[in-house]
């Protein structure tokens, strides 16, 4: 394993690839929220953002997609999107025109979708600082604008549209691995509790993958706490992810991923650093300097 793992990091994985994946997760695991606060539930809030996404992104195209293209965007099964969108149609949240779904031009307007942009705007400056500070970008101060009036400016929105189509794919990306979301949840907060420490420090020493000597364990009851889930909910993923031999119990300390799993899966990081710079490429794009 250990040499099959040192040929793949020289050949394939970037020097900034772990990272980058520890602040890029830290953002998906706060985009979590937000989506949770969008709709209440987080296939729904993912429907909807994917939505509000595309529609933002190509407002020339009329209609946001069928449920076989939501299915195919979010990797989740095409009965379990068709039986959110009724719901969501239902409730007035979405609307269906010969097969196309749609968040209603209103809606796209109103508070909710509005306050959903603008936390997602905050979020991802959060991100664009957190890559400055490890040298992955150059987002400078003068970009940090805060909202004002409550409507977005263009580059705010061009930021907001970047980020939100980046959340999707890291969620997009977190099923297609793991098969539930929430297991692949449950694994992700674990791991980026883990190394917490490391995340927010000096990044120049720590382009490498975390002792594990030096990795926090984390109880269920903070996990719990930090992705607003029933306490029952994270331990009986975290139980399956220590039967399975991926987690590692710390005594009463709680519990962390160890470097003998992450060694196992190095597509991760190349993956998570590879969406990134996409991201970071669609801001230049839009003429945003990072």
């Amino acid at each position: 394993m250990g040499q099959s793992i040192t040929q793949i990091e020289a050949a394939q994985i970037h020097p900034d690839a772990y990272p980058v994946t520890r602040v890029a997760t830290e953002f998906h695991l706060r985009s979590f929220d937000l989506l949770t606060q969008l709709e209440g539930e987080i296939t729904d809030g993912l429907i909807v953002a994917t939505l509000v996404h595309d529609q933002l992104k190509t407002p020339r195209r009329k209609g946001g997609g069928g449920i076989r293209e939501l299915s195919r965007k979010l990797e989740i099964p095409a009965e379990t999107v068709r039986r959110h969108v009724q719901a969501l149609v239902k409730s007035g949240r979405c609307v269906s025109n010969k097969g196309i779904v749609t968040v209603p031009a209103a809606a796209l307007r109103g508070r909710r979708i509005s306050t959903f942009l603008r936390k997602v705007y905050v979020n991802t400056v959060r991100l664009l600082a957190d890559l400055t500070r490890i040298d992955v970008a150059a987002f400078g101060s003068a970009s940090r604008r805060p909202v004002r009036g409550g409507r977005l400016e263009e580059e705010q929105l061009a930021i907001a549209v970047a980020g939100t189509g980046l959340l999707l794919a890291g969620f997009r990306a977190l099923r297609a691995f793991w098969g539930d979301l929430m297991r692949g949840l449950v694994y992700t907060a674990i791991w980026t509790a883990n190394v917490k420490h490391v995340t927010n420090t000096d990044p120049v020493a720590n382009r490498w993958m975390v002792d594990d000597s030096k990795r926090v364990p984390v109880s269920v009851l903070t996990l719990s706490r930090s992705l607003r889930l029933p306490y029952e909910t994270v331990r009986r993923h975290a139980d399956d992810l220590v039967r399975d031999g991926i987690c590692v119990r710390a005594g009463r300390r709680g519990l962390f991923i160890p470097n003998s799993f992450i060694q196992r899966i190095p597509n991760g990081p190349v993956l998570i650093h590879r969406l990134v710079m996409d991201f970071l490429a669609e801001l230049s794009r839009a003429g945003v300097k990072v």
